[in-house]
Parts: structure tokens; C-alpha cells; sequence
């Protein structure tokens, strides 16, 4: 059965226009979602995302890939490379709670300094994602790459990370593998989710990765987010 599909064209507008649409689904959130509760706050963003506007995000499809593998590793420390407005770090957070309990957290790399205020922000009078859905001892917004900041976790006594995402730049997918194989972050048994590995050219990154003695890797196909396009998720464990 296909998937659900939104009612505007995949793709990312402008980036004008895609903060504009951030802001936009915040007050959506806002007005449809219940205040401290986390799946009602996805729920919302998917809403927003099929009725309103596609939205960059993993989605409630692959979302549900990404549970999955969670369930298996139960993280405690989950990084992610591109934070966008918050959805995948509050459907982690959420998960990771059930599974680890609240003192698991995500930290999520963001490079825009716009997405990342709407993701979370310190305006009490006015919340942002994180801090609507109640998560915000769970989750930390680090704006910048994960290259020139990921020191920032081992000054938050982070010495090893069960899970990383990457959902950014697909240009930048390989080299930043490569980045946090010298993080020294790694465990054996830790794995790397990669998005929009069918959607996306990410060649490079998949012949890399495969062909990796410490990784080994599987590919979860799917459907790319709001959409009936083909994609998939490529799910790489790393064994010391």
C-alpha cells in the first residue's frame, strides 16, 4: 500500500521561505498539539507536513525504521548531524526515554542558527519545539557543524555515543563519517543511521561505509518523507 502523500511538491523551498514554513508549523504545533507531550508535537509537525506544506523532515514512515532501531540498541547518547526544526530529536528523545529513561540525551548539530531558534530557544513567554514538548532536559542544540563542535560533547562528560544520525548536507555525508570515526565517540555495537540514502546521490558515502572492515551495514528502503518516492535508510553497525 503506498504511503500517505503531502498535498504540496517534495523539496526544500528557498531558505527564506523555509524558515517562514518553520515558523508557520510552530504555531500549528502550538495551536493542535498538547503542551509536554512529545508524540502529540510529532503528530502535529507530520499533520502540518501532508495538509499544509512538505516538510524536511525524516518523517512518520522512516520514522518508524528509526524506532525500530532504537528498540535494538536502546541508546543512552544519541548525536545528530542536522537538527532542521526539532522533529527527529523530540521522536528520539521521546523513544529514548521509554527505552533508557530521561537521562538519556540527544544532541543534535545544527547549522543554521534560524532552524535552530525554532527548534529551542530560552523565550519563556513564547516555546519553541523542544521546550513545548516538554523535552528540553533531553535534548541540547549545538548551532554549527558536528567538525568544529563535536569537543562540545566531551566537555559534557560525553566519552562515547551508542548512536549517530546523519540527515544534512548529502554532500557532506562521507567526509563527516570520516569525521566521527576520528571523534573517537564510537563503541563497538554503536551504530549510524544515514537518511535519504535512495533519494539522495550519496554514492560516495555507500560504497565508502560497505566497504568499511569496521561497519557492517544494512539498507532499510522506505518511502522519502511525505511522499510516495522511493528512498531508505542505511543502518551501519560499527564493530571495534
Amino acid at each position: 500500500m503506498p504511503p500517505r502523500v503531502a498535498t504540496t511538491k517534495p523539496g526544500p523551498p528557498p531558505y527564506d521561505q523555509l524558515v517562514l514554513i518553520g515558523e508557520k508549523c510552530l504555531s500549528f504545533v502550538h495551536k493542535n498539539a498538547k503542551k509536554g507531550n512529545p508524540q502529540s508535537v510529532v503528530a502535529a509537525i507530520d499533520t502540518f507536513g501532508y495538509e499544509h506544506h512538505w516538510m524536511m523532515n525524516v518523517g512518520d514512515v522512516k520514522g518508524e525504521i528509526l524506532d525500530e532501531e532504537l528498540e535494538k540498541v536502546k541508546p543512552k547518547i544519541l548525536v545528530e548531524l542536522g537538527g532542521h526544526l526539532g522533529y527527529s530529536a523530540l521522536r528520539f528523545a521521546s523513544k529514548m526515554r521509554e527505552l533508557s529513561g530521561p537521562s538519556a540525551h540527544v544532541c543534535s548539530f545544527e547549522i543554521s542558527p534560524d532552524f535552530a531558534a525554532i527548534a529551542t530557544n530560552s523565550d519563556e513567554d513564547y516555546l519553541q519545539m523542544i521546550e513545548f514538548a516538554g523535552l528540553s532536559d533531553m535534548v541540547t542544540i549545538i548551532v554549527g557543524t558536528y567538525g568544529d563542535n563535536y569537543n562540545k560533547l566531551k566537555e559534557q562528560d560525553v566519552d562515547q555515543v551508542d548512536a549517530f544520525f546523519i540527515d544534512h548536507d548529502k554532500k557532506l555525508y562521507k567526509s563527516d563519517l570520516a569525521i566521527i570515526e576520528r571523534s573517537g565517540l564510537l563503541r563497538s555495537g554503536s551504530i549510524v543511521m544515514a537518511d535519504n540514502v535512495v533519494f539522495a546521490d550519496v554514492n560516495d558515502y555507500l560504497e565508502y561505509v560497505r566497504a568499511h572492515p569496521q561497519f557492517k551495514s544494512m539498507c532499510r528502503e522506505s518511502y522519502h518523507e511525505y511522499s510516495d518516492l522511493k528512498d531508505a535508510i542505511e543502518i551501519s553497525t560499527y564493530m571495534e
